[in-house]
């Protein structure tokens, strides 16, 4: 918003902004660029004039019991009631897969759950209707990467059974690499601590103006740095470790 030349923006937050579930890196960058960040805050009504947004009325929040997801409960503080003035409201609550299009009456070819997600045997990742696999945040909710890839994976082998006529029970194995690492004792200097090194960044007043990248390459003295906080660089995963502390190499020579 602020790239759009917007003067002012405001983050309205129901809890502390300990518990916000986002990047506290992010919640950095986004206060250097002059974002105010208004937490314990609950928008209750939006408020237009003649069809037009003039603002939100909003109630500010004490912290109560546990949740479901395991943080404190927002509990509105009768009397604490104001009015914040704008011309532009973005809803952002929680997130949810849009499957109206799979998910039409009369011709739903999977099972939606009452949070949007979709319904999958989770060993197979298959759908209500034969021959119908999903994976992924449409399955799950919000989930990492990761997990996302995962699920492809696994679907890739239950649909390639699926097309061979084969049972698709039972589930997939995923390989993992495995790899034995001999015990070593650590010298007094690798235990010291060196503290991470930081890529600069473009100002907070250059990136109000622009969408250029944000965070820069780290220099070649600082990547290299960086590079010696390793615990211990001298793995070498088809020899054993030499008992010295020097770089290992194998056959061809190459640093591990």
């Amino acid at each position: 918003m602020r790239q759009q030349g917007v003067e002012s923006v405001t983050i309205l937050y129901r809890r502390t902004r300990e518990e916000m579930p986002a990047f506290e890196e992010e919640i950095e960058a986004a206060l250097e660029e002059g974002i105010t960040l208004e937490t314990l805050v609950t928008p209750v009504q939006v408020l237009s004039q003649d069809g037009t947004l003039t603002g939100v009325e909003c109630v500010r929040n004490r912290l109560g019991e546990l949740d479901s997801s395991g943080r404190r409960k927002p509990v509105p503080s009768p009397g604490s009631e104001f009015t914040l003035n704008l011309d532009t409201l973005i809803v952002a609550i929680s997130e949810s897969p849009d499957t109206d299009s799979i998910a039409r009456d009369g011709d739903r070819c999977v099972s939606i759950r009452d949070d949007g997600t979709v319904t999958v045997d989770t060993d197979t990742l298959a759908c209500c209707r034969p021959g119908v696999f999903a994976g992924g945040d449409v399955t799950t909710g919000p989930n990492t990467v990761v997990d996302a890839i995962a699920a492809g994976k696994k679907a890739a082998v239950m649909i390639d059974r699926y097309l061979k006529g084969e049972e698709l029970h039972p589930p997939a194995e995923v390989r993992r690499p495995r790899h034995y690492i001999e015990p070593s004792n650590l010298s007094e200097e690798e235990l010291a601590r060196i503290r991470r090194a930081e890529p600069p960044r473009v100002p907070p007043e250059v990136r109000r103006r622009s969408f250029a990248e944000v965070e820069m390459s780290l220099s070649v003295h600082d990547a290299t740095t960086e590079a010696r906080r390793c615990l211990r660089c001298d793995l070498d995963f088809t020899h054993h470790m030499k008992p010295e502390s020097s770089p290992a190499e194998t056959s061809e020579g190459k640093r591990i």
